[in-house]
């Protein structure tokens, strides 16, 4: 899934295995985000 910017992404939480990873939904869909491709605002 390539997700624009500005998309919403609910119940956000660090995956325990690997620091690179980052989980979360968008809408129904549970996905993994990775950590160099997001910037903290």
């Amino acid at each position: 899934m390539v997700a624009k910017q500005g998309t919403a992404v609910r119940r956000i939480s660090l995956d325990p295995d690997n620091a690179e990873f980052i989980e979360g939904k968008v809408g129904p869909t549970q996905i993994v985000i990775i950590t160099k491709y997001v910037k903290k605002l």
